[in-house]
């Protein structure tokens, strides 16, 4: 079993790219640092933000001239609204904004349900809305950074309906969002696995020198990467061959767990995912 980290670390992945490695799996969170001090943050849960700030602090960060939301998911884009105060200009997909707009409120107010004091602490708080949008690529840029963002959500919907990757030109550095998990079980309720493994083919491709993935352990070079990326499309093409096995009564949904629980796949964290995966899959819910 992996040996999870039980608090975030900050790990600098190249000359002026760090990112927040989430405990246990959590979402991890990047800050490209231009050479003037200002930052490009990549994804914020309001519900992390100590950490967030925290990060933004030690790695010498004067000012966030831009948050890039990599996807719509809560995890990813909550904090919004705290940066948006901050007059910081929030960039996402189109398809991630269509997607924050059809659900985001439902799952916004979900999500914080566990923790109402949240509330408090941030009076006012909403869904913030992406304002700078783009539909299938743009480029960011800062003294000595060159951020290019790229739609990736085949046919509209993968791991999600905004999928986006940004490839950091200087430092050569791909990162991936949550379409590439790295030694934990994937979050599949939200997507479309087949579209999936159709955006995952050009990534297998790609080159890069390190690897950033949505959750697990950062990649410090291609052909590592290009394992992980492989692992991730059997992953996905195995488990969407069990659920439809479910479908069709030849397995059980214990059978498929406990498939997806232990051989290639018993180092994997997050374990709790697998049964909430199938049950989503099944029923439609998964909380």
């Amino acid at each position: 079993m992996p040996r999870w980290e039980m608090e975030s670390k900050i790990q600098r992945m190249s000359r002026s790219l760090y990112v927040v490695i989430g405990p246990e799996g959590a979402t991890n969170f990047g800050i490209v640092k231009a050479s003037d001090g200002s930052a490009i943050l990549i994804d914020a849960d309001i519900r992390r933000i100590d950490e967030v700030e925290e990060a933004l602090k030690l790695t010498g960060c004067a000012e966030v001239k831009y948050l890039v939301n990599t996807h719509e998911h809560f995890d990813h884009t909550s904090a919004n609204f705290y940066f948006n105060r901050k007059g910081v200009p929030i960039v996402a997909s189109e398809g991630c904004l269509r997607a924050m707009k059809e659900d985001g409120e439902q799952d916004f107010t979900r999500m914080l349900a566990p923790v109402p004091t949240i509330y408090n602490r941030f009076p006012g708080l909403e869904m913030t809305l992406p304002e700078v949008v783009f539909a299938d690529a743009t480029k960011l840029t800062l003294p000595g950074v060159t951020l290019h963002l790229k739609y990736c959500a085949q046919n509209g919907h993968s791991h999600s309906k905004g999928d986006a990757t940004l490839y950091f030109e200087e430092d050569d550095v791909l990162i991936a969002g949550d379409l590439l998990y790295t030694e934990v079980h994937p979050v599949t309720f939200f997507g479309n696995i087949p579209n999936w493994l159709q955006s995952l083919k050009p990534l297998c491709e790609m080159h890069y020198k390190q690897l950033v993935p949505g959750h697990g352990p950062a990649v410090d070079n291609e052909q590592t990467g290009r394992e992980y990326f492989k692992r991730m499309y059997d992953y996905l093409e195995d488990f969407h061959g069990h659920l439809l096995e479910i479908k069709s009564g030849r397995r059980s949904a214990d059978e498929v767990a406990d498939h997806m629980l232990g051989g290639n796949y018993a180092s994997l964290g997050k374990t709790r995912m697998v049964r909430r995966n199938i049950q989503q899959f099944l029923t439609g819910k998964w909380y």
